[in-house]
């Protein structure tokens, strides 16, 4: 049969622990093993000393994995960086090979029909349109 523990049931300095962990469980047989769990970690400190390698492994695993994980952090943030600063220098290229594109494309062809005595072509003085795409709002 299960009973809800109250405070006048444990009457130690650890009574309110368990009492509170026996209130949140509910049933008197975790209480119990509460109880039994706490007192076999208090003996002496026997336990810990059994499993202090246990410890001690998970410890540094622990920090293994943290460490590892801060490492592959700060190498993706690097690479993010880098890849967007080579798209950067990419665009940049692109763009300069272009102008030099248009400004020998246009020498040539003002050298050429020059050459030949045509002087129609010439720099433009007025500044160049920008056509607009017009939006339906509704």
């Amino acid at each position: 049969m299960k009973k809800n523990t109250t405070e006048n049931e444990i009457p130690t300095k650890k009574g309110k622990l368990l009492n509170a962990i026996g209130n949140t469980i509910g049933d008197e047989i975790a209480l119990k093993q509460w109880r039994g769990a706490l007192q076999q970690l208090s003996k002496d400190g026997k336990w810990f000393k059994d499993q202090i390698t246990l410890i001690v492994l998970i410890v540094i695993g622990l920090i293994l994995y943290i460490t590892c994980r801060y490492q592959a952090q700060q190498e993706a943030i690097l690479e993010e960086k880098l890849r967007k600063e080579y798209q950067d220098w990419k665009f940049r290229a692109l763009t300069r090979n272009s102008e030099l594109t248009l400004h020998s494309r246009q020498s040539q062809i003002e050298s050429a029909l020059n050459a030949f005595g045509d002087s129609t072509l010439k720099v433009s003085t007025e500044a160049h349109y920008t056509i607009y795409k017009k939006t339906d709002s509704k």
